[in-house]
């Protein structure tokens, strides 16, 4: 009797049992929103901590204004960056046809990209419909669209978020496409161009999560067959290690916002409502180091995942909205301390909250993101490691907090 065949062991297996660092030296990657806090940090590591054989930056405008980006936020890295020989730029914009990628650069990519990481986003919570999905859904799908050509293409990973689903309930949140009604994606994308609304927009914590919504249920739907991975990131926080310890960009990081409108507002009595069937700040607040997203990203990547994934603070660690303003308040100068203003908390749903309150609307909510697909990654170790150590997370957010602070000082003298 003839024995049957051995299984086939799966991208998983192989990352476990060999390492990842190989499987790089055969990617060729085309990366979009390198100038920007998540894209910054890829491009980190795809050149100075992974064998990446080639790394296609898209930009817009010149090299030098690019590179000039990069040493604002990294500038102790930027030149061994460039020193790798490892990036080549690519001129080009998200909002035109092919990106406005010169022919002949198009046809060279088609013929060599491996892994695409689609990025770039304009995260502007208060645009106006039309500007979210101009943003965030059109580029997405022309990525796709142009991905579809590349011959050699094993994965697309298109940068979404958790929020997309921001129209559920509190409670648990799967790594799987929810649909608010049956109308085709289609159909409601060109009413939303036409008219700048949709009867939905209210029901999202922002037009960028509907945008990015709407961008998921139309990307299946145009590319069936496409290899494509949807990484939901949760909030992204500040670096935990590299390029170093508090890289991020100060308006990608939208908790530093909230500490830095929460020490402005001096002697007040903010108001919140508390998360559904809570009495005060112990729902989680979602937040993850944008390393760690960048690490989860390209371990997914070499895994081959394709679906839906969501990255969050289940894979670090959960910190509830009290436990924040315990970090910003037991961290200020004592001058300053005694100024901060004094949070009540409410049950009324119905009832007047604060400025600060109506612009971070998800402090106010308790969505539990399952991030099980990802679960196999704290088992690796190197470069991209999600492993964390409580003391180095502490340690991380005491000095943040502390820089906020410094940065508002200096501010406040000019």
């Amino acid at each position: 009797m003839s024995s049957l065949p051995a299984p086939r062991p799966s991208h998983v297996d192989r990352i476990m049992r060999e390492g990842y660092a190989n499987i790089f030296e055969v990617q060729t990657v085309f990366l979009t929103g390198s100038t920007g806090s998540l894209g910054g940090c890829l491009l980190y590591k795809l050149s100075l901590q992974l064998p990446t054989r080639r790394i296609y930056a898209l930009i817009r405008g010149t090299p030098e204004q690019a590179i000039e980006k990069w040493r604002k936020a990294m500038p102790d890295h930027t030149k061994a960056i460039l020193a790798s020989k490892k990036v080549e730029f690519v001129i080009g914009d998200i909002q035109a046809v092919d990106f406005g990628i010169q022919p002949a650069i198009l046809e060279k990519l088609r013929n060599k990209v491996t892994l695409v990481i689609h990025t770039a986003a304009k995260i502007t919570l208060d645009a106006t419909v039309h500007d979210a999905i101009e943003n965030n859904c059109l580029p997405s799908l022309e990525m796709a669209r142009i991905a579809s050509q590349f011959r050699r293409l094993k994965l697309l990973i298109q940068i979404s978020t958790a929020y997309a689903n921001s129209f559920l309930p509190d409670g648990p949140v799967l790594e799987r496409r929810y649909t608010l009604s049956d109308h085709d994606p289609e159909d409601e994308l060109a009413s939303v161009l036409s008219l700048d609304q949709s009867p939905y927009t209210n029901r999202f914590s922002s037009t960028y999560a509907y945008a990015k919504y709407l961008m998921e249920r139309l990307l299946p739907k145009r590319y069936p067959l496409l290899p494509i991975l949807l990484l939901r990131p949760t909030i992204f926080g500040q670096a935990l290690r590299h390029p170093y310890p508090l890289y991020g960009l100060e308006n990608s990081t939208p908790m530093n916002k909230f500490f830095q409108y929460f020490m402005a507002d001096r002697g007040a009595t903010q108001v919140w409502r508390a998360a559904e069937g809570y009495k005060s700040g112990t729902n989680i607040l979602d937040e993850i180091p944008v390393d760690f997203v960048a690490n989860a990203c390209l371990l997914h990547a070499v895994a081959r995942t394709t679906g839906i994934v969501q990255i969050g603070s289940e894979l670090y660690h959960p910190l509830t909205f009290d436990e924040y303003l315990d970090i910003a308040i037991s961290n200020a100068p004592p001058a300053i301390r005694r100024d901060l203003p004094r949070v009540v908390f409410t049950e009324d749903r119905s009832a007047p909250q604060c400025f600060l309150a109506e612009l971070v609307q998800v402090a106010s909510r308790n969505w539990l993101f399952d991030c099980g697909r990802s679960y196999w990654l704290k088992q690796v170790g190197g470069p991209l490691s999600l492993r964390a150590d409580q003391w180095e997370i502490e340690e991380v957010n005491k000095k943040r907090i502390r820089q906020i602070y410094k940065r508002a000082v200096e501010r406040a003298r000019i």
